[in-house]
């Protein structure tokens, strides 16, 4: 005398063998993430290293600075594309004479490589962008000067490095 068969049996006999798993709301759970964390990290604008002497002005500016040569002024130091000028900021301070003969001679030559490389490709024309990173502490007498120098150099597109204010 065969049994009826018992609830669970009957429950077990009507489930599937194999489970599958749909991916696809997955799939897209993950490609929404994705898109939402490469819009979150997209760098814009330019990196700068700001030295630890360095006190960068705060402004409420909206726009970013465009790469270009970074010229670095600290309280006693030039900097162009990291490297130290010899020059003696407070000679120049007092100095009648706009142009800084030592930062326009390291302006040139770099102008002149800029031209070479925009010569050979003319999709990398030089543009005479310029990022100054000055410190807040500086005479603007100071400032004046090697933005002049800057400007007689070919670097007419300036721009200053400053912290966003919030």
């Amino acid at each position: 005398m065969a049994h009826a068969p018992t609830k669970r049996r009957t429950a077990r006999a009507r489930k599937p063998s194999l489970l599958t798993l749909n991916i696809t709301s997955m799939l897209d759970m993950f490609t929404i993430l994705i898109i939402f964390l490469l819009k979150s990290y997209s760098a814009e604008g330019i990196l700068l290293t700001i030295p630890t002497d360095l006190h960068l002005p705060t402004s409420t500016t909206q726009s970013a600075p465009e790469p270009g040569l970074v010229v670095e002024v600290s309280r006693n130091t030039l900097m162009v594309d990291g490297k130290m000028l010899d020059v003696n900021l407070e000679e120049i301070k007092t100095s009648e004479n706009l142009l800084i003969d030592t930062l326009y001679q390291h302006l040139m030559v770099k102008t002149r490589q800029y031209q070479e490389i925009s010569g050979l490709n003319p999709n990398a024309g030089f543009t005479g962008r310029l990022v100054l990173e000055g410190d807040r502490e500086i005479p603007f007498r100071l400032l004046k000067k090697i933005l002049y120098t800057c400007g007689q150099a070919g670097f007419i597109n300036q721009s200053l490095a400053v912290f966003q204010k919030e």
